[in-house]
């Protein structure tokens, strides 16, 4: 019996000893008071030792546990390979069967900021593209690449290019521009003024009418003349037969005889037998043939006598409205019988033909004696600047960006997965894992280091409750500190069942 009461008492003392141990860990909470001296062993170890604790466990998480390796072999495991995946191949499943357009998704990832990034976004596209043609050897090489092509078409043919629908269309716009443009006021108001200025300069200079009109002309005038002469008698004769002009020689040989006659002999003479006389006497003459040749003279003398006259006295002998008079019939001349619609035609297809004669447009420019590669060149370049210079091109190119970002941005996910699915999962994961990969090697151990795994584990242990704590800790180790009291238990029973035995020896 004795040694019985003993281990039993050994073994309650034993419990509550461990048991109160363990108790004592955590409370009390806090310090305790009495009359203003602190009760030993208040507040319990834990909350007394917290902060050290807090440091030293996370001390140890830091160094021994989640150590900046560990992390790293974690996110570069093939598990998160596989995971990647998954994620990527649910993203694009979703996506595949969306009506949701990008712009839509985009703005669901970026919110309120979206609109921002937009803008800034074609902003900053439109500036690196017009930056990148700004670059020097960026024209350069624009430049020659248009000089290439150049060089290359004017090798070709030039009935090729008369053949193409292109030059036709523009040929035909040409000649209606033209036609239109020769039946114009301006082009009437063009040659009136061109005429107006010239015959004003040949009024400065004094010039006589043969000083203008060609040698060739007049002399071809008066062949013509004497070639017509027998055409000329007869056209005087019939003109003379004429009513109106009869009765005007009827009236001068009428005023004749009345003023160059005395009055009595005047009386005796018949006015109408003398008429009938002269015309006799004029139809004889003009029916002579030798007097045609006379008359041919008389009027090629009248003609030179003509042309000995200055522009000037012509001029200043006709009214104010003369020159008007005297150049409109000119230019109706020039615009209605010369220059018409069937010159035009025939001028443009024998400028054509001529064209279309040479073996390539370059041994045509090479005919003209122009260094024309260096003024194609220069012309290029030139150009090439104006253009990219140009505020009007920089407004466009920033127009251009925001219609095909625009485009992008309204463009349907399911369209971009249309029959290309499993490529496109296949590309995005490449994609997602390159990036992953370079983050991790190049991002992830500066990343870690900020992270300071021991602070935020002392500093998260600090900030929990002792209470808080005390059930976290016996939840995890409740079956350990539980063994732990009836280990008490078992030591107590041994010590109150040796006693007794080491007492009686």
């Amino acid at each position: 019996m004795k040694f019985i009461m003993g281990s039993l008492v050994g073994a309650i003392i034993g419990y509550i000893t461990n048991w109160l141990a363990i108790k004592m860990l955590f409370r009390p909470h806090k310090e305790i008071r009495i009359f203003n001296i602190k009760v030993p062993f208040t507040p319990g170890l834990i909350p007394k030792e917290k902060s050290r604790i807090a440091r030293s466990v996370g001390e140890s998480i830091g160094q021994h546990l989640l150590t900046k390796e560990t992390i790293l072999k974690s996110l570069c495991s093939e598990e998160m390979d596989h995971q990647l995946d998954n994620w990527v191949q649910g993203k694009v499943s979703t996506m595949k069967n969306s009506n949701a357009t990008v712009e839509s998704e985009l703005k669901d990832i970026l919110g309120d900021e979206y609109c921002n990034i937009s803008q800034s976004t074609i902003s900053n596209v439109s500036k690196s593209l017009i930056n990148y043609i700004n670059d020097v050897q960026v024209r350069d090489g624009i430049a020659k690449y248009v000089y290439a092509q150049i060089m290359s078409e004017i090798k070709a043919k030039p009935q090729a290019i008369c053949e193409s629908e292109l030059y036709n269309s523009i040929k035909n716009k040409v000649l209606n521009l033209v036609i239109e443009y020769k039946d114009s006021q301006d082009f009437y108001k063009g040659i009136q003024n061109m005429l107006k200025a010239k015959v004003a300069e040949l009024v400065l200079l004094d010039k006589k009418i043969e000083d203008v009109i060609p040698g060739e002309i007049t002399n071809s005038l008066k062949v013509y003349v004497y070639g017509k002469r027998y055409n000329i008698a007869m056209e005087i004769k019939k003109m003379i037969k004429e009513e109106k002009n009869s009765e005007k020689l009827r009236k001068i040989v009428d005023e004749t005889i009345s003023t160059k006659l005395s009055p009595m002999i005047a009386m005796f003479i018949s006015k109408d037998s003398v008429f009938e006389k002269v015309v006799i006497g004029i139809d004889e003459y003009l029916d002579n043939v030798e007097n045609h040749n006379d008359i041919a003279l008389i009027i090629n003398d009248i003609i030179d006598k003509l042309l000995e006259n200055s522009i000037s006295s012509v001029v200043f002998d006709l009214p104010k409205e003369g020159i008007d008079n005297v150049i409109e019939p000119l230019i109706n001349l020039f615009t209605t019988r010369i220059v018409d619609k069937e010159l035009i035609l025939s001028t443009f297809e024998k400028l054509e033909s001529k064209f279309n004669s040479y073996i390539s447009v370059a041994e045509l420019l090479e005919k003209t004696g122009i260094e024309y590669k260096s003024v194609i060149e220069g012309f290029i370049k030139s150009r090439i600047n104006s253009i990219i210079e140009n505020e009007s091109t920089k407004s466009k190119i920033n127009e251009i960006v925001g219609v095909m970002i625009n485009r992008l941005l309204h463009t349907e996910m399911k369209s971009i997965f249309k029959g290309e699915g499993d490529k496109v999962t296949k590309s995005v994961s490449k994609v997602v894992k390159t990036v992953y990969n370079k983050f991790i090697e190049n991002k992830a151990p500066e990343v870690i280091e900020v992270l300071d795994i021991a602070k935020i584990v002392e500093e998260k242990i600090n900030e929990f409750d002792v209470a808080f704590s005390e059930r976290i800790i016996l939840e995890i180790a409740s079956k350990e500190l539980n063994a732990i009291t009836w280990l008490g238990a078992l030591l107590g029973a041994i010590m109150g069942l040796l006693s007794p035995i080491l007492g009686s020896m």
